[in-house]
């Protein structure tokens, strides 16, 4: 198994232990090889969390989301985001809270790129656009994909000698700025055991929204989930990287690993569980607990570069987040390129 790094930073009177994944299968893997050579106390407990998962299935829960899982072995094998059915119907309403502000940032703030056509040059060539009204000097042939190829190559290295009434016949992207500041996300994953499962939603999906928001403006997004508990004065965490400043989003990913409850309360405590056994620590019974502002205060001890999505567990919280964030982002990263 790969050898994960251990770091600490500490910010006034709080100390953060963390561990960096590249990925997600980075992350299971470290999981679960740990989780079978885990110290006697830490074994304890997480048998303990499967003896209380048995329980709760059998005695009928919501506290996993709907639907409920049907045994502990699924939750093992859990890694596909199970709530799609929902974050569907709850998507429709987040773009309508969303709507005038998004709507008011394109228009003034963060305008999102688009074609227009000029005639000076200024682009590349749409042919399609020019084949519109094309004048024929020599004989084009359309008729087939094949052969509308081997025109616009003729046409393009001068060979065919055409004339076009469309004047604006060159494409180019308006509002495009390829300078545009990078911004790098942390989610906090999961909630505390009176969190409704299904209201954990909220935060990966607002931020699978902001994400697309952004990248449709060209903007770099990384994308890294906290899985961590605060016990005994001190904060565990396993940063993973869902989303790398070069990828696109993966929704899946990003709602499996900061907002599924049958993830996070299952598969999600034992990584809880071996984050703590590799930092030689013994979790306490309960798992510990995450602090308001335990992601902030994690962001702030590397130095701030970054921008914090805490836990919102409402419609509501969930876009205002949103909007704090892109607020933050035009003040400290764009710094007067917009006004």
């Amino acid at each position: 198994m790969q050898e994960h790094q251990k770091h600490t930073v500490h910010i006034g009177n709080d100390t953060y232990n963390y561990v960096q994944f590249e990925s997600v299968i980075d992350f299971h893997r470290f999981v679960d090889s740990k989780a079978e050579m885990m110290s006697p106390a830490n074994a304890a407990r997480w048998h303990e969390v499967i003896s209380d998962t048995h329980y709760q299935l059998n005695q009928g829960t919501d506290w996993y989301g709907d639907p409920q899982p049907s045994s502990v072995d699924e939750l093992n094998r859990h890694e596909q985001f199970a709530g799609m059915h929902l974050a569907e119907q709850l998507r429709p309403k987040m773009r309508d809270h969303l709507h005038p502000y998004l709507e008011h940032l394109d228009r003034k703030v963060l305008p999102k790129p688009k074609i227009t056509y000029n005639d000076r040059g200024l682009g590349i060539f749409s042919f399609d656009r020019a084949a519109m009204s094309l004048q024929r000097m020599e004989k084009i042939n359309l008729s087939s994909p094949l052969n509308k190829t081997s025109s616009q190559l003729n046409i393009e290295l001068g060979r065919t000698k055409i004339v076009t009434t469309v004047k604006k016949a060159y494409a180019w992207f308006e509002n495009r700025n390829s300078s545009l500041p990078a911004l790098r996300l942390y989610l906090l994953a999961g909630g505390n055991a009176s969190v409704e499962g299904n209201d954990m939603l909220y935060t990966g999906l607002a931020c699978s929204e902001l994400v697309a928001f952004l990248e449709q403006r060209n903007i770099p997004v990384e994308v890294n989930v906290l899985a961590g508990t605060s016990f005994q004065g001190q904060v565990t965490l396993g940063v993973v990287c869902v989303k790398r400043f070069q990828d696109k989003a993966d929704l899946n990913q990003i709602l499996l690993m900061s907002s599924d409850p049958r993830y996070f309360r299952f598969r999600g405590f034992k990584a809880l569980i071996a984050l703590a056994d590799h930092w030689d620590l013994i979790i306490p019974d309960g798992l510990g607990r995450i602090e308001e502002g335990m992601g902030e205060g994690f962001v702030n001890a590397l130095g701030g570069d970054g921008f914090v999505f805490g836990q919102r567990y409402s419609l509501t919280d969930a876009a205002r987040e949103v909007k704090e964030i892109i607020e933050l982002y035009r003040l400290t990263k764009l710094n007067g390129i917009f006004n």
